[in-house]
This record gives structure tokens, C-alpha cells and sequence, in this order.
């Protein structure tokens, strides 16, 4: 049904949804999924690629990942992620809503939002079969709706606590604390939701610029890196580490893929070689700014391609060069022990200079903060959504949304971001530093 120049009504699944004259094709792709058009699109094919791309943040989770990716583990993973990105592309083409994976159409005759329990057409119910399609969304739902809770927690804590590192880097006598892990959550996090409210018109101008800092910052890092470090030779493309102590160097290298799995769809965690956190997915991200994104169905699908494309490749580059420049392994893996992070002890003694160092790792920190505003942007909007189909308690507080922001962040999502880092919090295993504190 094409748009006319006069108002024009659209009747889809028994209720009539009825646009204005400046109806489109964006707000014709919601009526066909049953939704109505309530937030602001603002983001360009540019705006929403430096979104996606910063919240993916490859080169950067390669270094925090560590060396255990491996080259070769790294492109296998890379191509799995480019057909699983792949997927993801066609479905947001056909669905591009802010729910992404569980999104319904309505189904109540009458009803302005369907009802979880009684929904059609979701990107998992499209590949599911009919009579398990209407929970296993469900179920999807829920899952994404706690999984991006919990990363943007997660996503500030590991920042927080990389900032710890670079001062301990500049000044040796310096004793990290929890609390003091909890102060930078605390500011890092509020930036965010200063940048997603009170300047909320500027998100796309602001992830427009974010890419060209994520480019910036990737040179910024890597020329330095591999002009001042001592060169290994070409056996980091031939020699494979057993150092877990498997039966043998195969299962070695394929129990270390999480590693390269983790820096292509996010930030792994430091505490491990291979890594033990999962930080977001950057493709996902996208989708569920799809009601935001000008000529989503197009835009959205390139978006995520471009960026899995562009950020694998940088990534790649950043862990031959990292590798070549890596020097002793059992000194950089002892580095941990007082750093928490060993890629700022490469640094350190690759450029010669801990103040150098110190900026590279800032350009990661400012990066990483940078992230967590794209992190919060879709989680909010996955709140958002899943609040708009009655999927959540006290969904009507969740659901309104300001004239004066794109989407209003209420108090509440804030809570729950604050229940979960106080539980990690609560928890010592979960501190880098904790051991720190035990040391001579």
C-alpha cells in the first residue's frame, strides 16, 4: 500500500492505525508489525555505523582480551560472526524494531500494543515452529531484557576498574579500593545518562564522532606501538601454546577461541586469558535503535555488516600487531598480578614511557566510556520496547516517553543497573583488585 498526500489509513490485524500527511515508509514498516511511530529518527547510515562500531569495540576488547585468541582462531571466528551478523541483517530488514529479537505484531482487535502471550511474527518466532513460537519469544524476551541490563553494568564496572589500572600504572603506591571502583561506575554511568537525556539530541552527532575517535584512537594506538616495540618474528603465525595444561595443542586452541569470540562481539574480561565476561553484541545494538534510524530496513542491515567488516579487520590488525610486540609472555601474564590488565604492561615496555603508556590506555578508557553510552542508549530501548508490550512489571512507568528526549530513561532502569553492581559488588570474587589488597 503505497502512502497518499492526504491522510492515509492503514488497517492491519483487525485495528486501524491512521498517519498523517507525512507518512512513510519507516512508519509503514511498524503499522505492518503493529506498532505505532513514537520516537524521533534522527540517526543516519553514518551516525548508526560509529554506534554500532563503538559499541562492538573489537581492537579494543582484543587487547584486554589477551593473546589467547590466536591469528588463525581469530579469522575463523570472524567468518562464523559474519554469517551469524549475516542472519541477524535479513531478519532487521524484514523487522527492524527496537524489541529486535522477541518484537510481536498486534493481534487484539482494537488493542494499541499486543499482549506478550498473544503476539505474532518475531524474528524467533519466524524460525521457530507454530506452536512454540509464541513462548520461545517470550522466553527471548525476558533473556535479552536482563542480558542487556546486566552488560550495561558490566560495561561501566570494567571501565571503572581499567581507569584503576592506568593510575596504578602512573603511580605504583596507589591501593585500589571497591569503593573507589564503585565512585567511577557511578560517574561513568551518569555520563551516559546525562549524554541519553539531558542531551539526547545530540546522540547521533555524538556517535558520528565517536567513530572517527574509534579510527583515531586505533592509529593512536597501533603506530606507536609497532614503531617503538621490539619485533618478534613471523612464529606467532605457526606457533600454538599449550599453556592450560590440555591433553594437547588442538583442544588447547579450541578451548582459547572464546577469546577471539569475545573481542569481535565486545570487551572480554582480564581475569583469564581467555576471558570470562561477554560484553554486547554490536549488531544487536543497532536493531534496537531500528525506530530511531531513518530508512531502517536498508540502513540497519548495512550498518551491522559494515561494522562487523571494518571492526574485524581493525581488530586483526591490533592482534598481529599486539602479538608481534608482546615480548615475554610469563612477564606480561605477571603483569596482571599489580596492573589487572597486561595489555598497559605491553605498552609500558613496547613505547618505553609509562606516561605514553598511560595516554594509550586512556584513549581505550575514553573509548570504552564512549561504548557505554551506545550500551545504555539499546538497553533502554529494549526496556522500552518490552515495556511497550506489557512484558515487564509496572509497564507503564517504563513506557512513556518525553517531548525533550528521544526516549526517557526513567528512574526505575537506573535502579536496576544499581541492584546489579551492588550484588557484584557484594561479591569478592567479582573485584579485579581484590587480590591486590592481599599482596606484600
Amino acid at each position: 500500500m503505497e502512502p497518499q498526500q492526504d491522510a492515509k489509513s492503514l488497517e492491519m490485524a483487525g485495528s486501524q492505525l491512521v498517519f498523517d500527511e507525512g507518512y512513510n515508509r519507516d512508519d509503514r514498516d511498524l503499522a505492518r508489525l503493529g506498532k505505532k511511530p513514537v520516537l524521533k529518527r534522527n540517526f543516519g547510515f553514518m551516525s548508526i555505523l560509529g554506534f554500532s562500531c563503538t559499541v562492538l569495540i573489537t581492537w579494543e576488547g582484543m587487547l584486554i582480551g589477551g593473546p589467547a585468541g590466536v591469528i588463525w582462531g581469530y579469522i575463523i571466528v570472524w567468518i562464523g560472526t559474519i554469517s551469524t551478523f549475516a542472519v541477524l541483517s535479513e531478519l532487521a530488514s524484514m523487522a527492524p524494531t527496537a524489541g529486535g529479537q522477541y518484537q510481536y505484531g498486534t493481534t487484539q482487535k482494537g488493542a494499541p500494543y499486543a499482549s506478550l502471550l498473544t503476539c505474532v511474527e518475531s524474528w524467533v518466532a519466524m524460525l521457530a515452529s507454530t506452536s512454540s513460537g509464541r513462548f520461545l519469544s517470550f522466553i527471548t524476551g525476558w533473556v535479552t531484557f536482563a542480558g542487556w541490563q546486566a552488560v550495561t553494568a558490566s560495561a561501566a564496572y570494567l571501565i571503572g576498574t581499567l581507569l584503576q589500572s592506568v593510575i596504578i600504572l602512573l603511580d605504583s603506591s596507589y591501593t585500589p579500593e571497591p569503593w573507589q571502583t564503585l565512585l567511577f561506575f557511578w560517574a561513568i554511568l551518569a555520563f551516559a545518562v546525562f549524554i541519553n537525556t539531558v542531551a539526547s539530541k545530540t546522540l547521533a552527532h555524538f556517535e558520528g564522532l565517536i567513530l572517527v575517535l574509534h579510527i583515531f584512537g586505533f592509529f593512536g594506538i597501533l603506530i606507536p606501538l609497532v614503531y617503538l616495540s621490539p619485533h618478534g618474528d613471523a612464529s606467532v603465525f605457526t606457533t600454538f601454546v599449550n599453556g592450560g595444561g590440555w591433553p594437547d595443542r588442538g583442544l588447547s586452541f579450541v578451548v582459547g577461541l572464546p577469546a577471539s569470540v569475545f573481542s569481535l562481539i565486545g570487551i572480554a574480561h582480564p581475569s583469564t586469558i581467555t576471558g570470562a565476561m561477554l560484553m554486547i553484541v554490536g549488531a544487536d545494538s543497532a536493531v534496537h535503535m531500528s525506530e530511531e534510524i531513518r530508512n531502517a530496513t536498508r540502513v540497519v542491515p548495512r550498518a551491522i555488516m559494515i561494522s562487523i567488516v571494518l571492526n574485524g579487520a581493525l581488530g586483526f590488525a591490533m592482534m598481529v600487531a599486539y602479538l608481534f610486540c608482546l615480548g615475554d609472555l610469563d612477564a606480561v601474564l605477571e603483569s596482571q598480578l599489580t596492573l589487572g590488565y597486561p595489555f598497559l604492561y605491553v605498552f609500558q615496555t613496547g613505547v618505553g614511557s609509562t606516561p605514553g603508556a598511560a595516554v594509550m590506555g586512556l584513549i581505550i578508557v575514553i573509548l570504552g566510556v564512549c561504548s557505554t553510552v551506545g550500551v545504555l542508549a539499546s538497553s533502554s530501548r529494549m526496556l522500552w520496547s518490552f515495556a511497550r508490550d506489557r512484558g515487564v512489571p509496572l509497564w507503564r512507568h517504563f513506557v512513556k516517553v518525553r517531548d525533550s528526549a528521544y526516549l526517557l530513561i526513567v528512574e526505575e532502569h537506573r535502579i536496576l543497573e544499581l541492584m546489579l553492581i551492588s550484588a557484584s559488588f557484594n561479591g569478592e570474587h567479582l573485584s579485579l583488585f581484590t587480590r591486590l589488597r592481599l599482596l606484600p
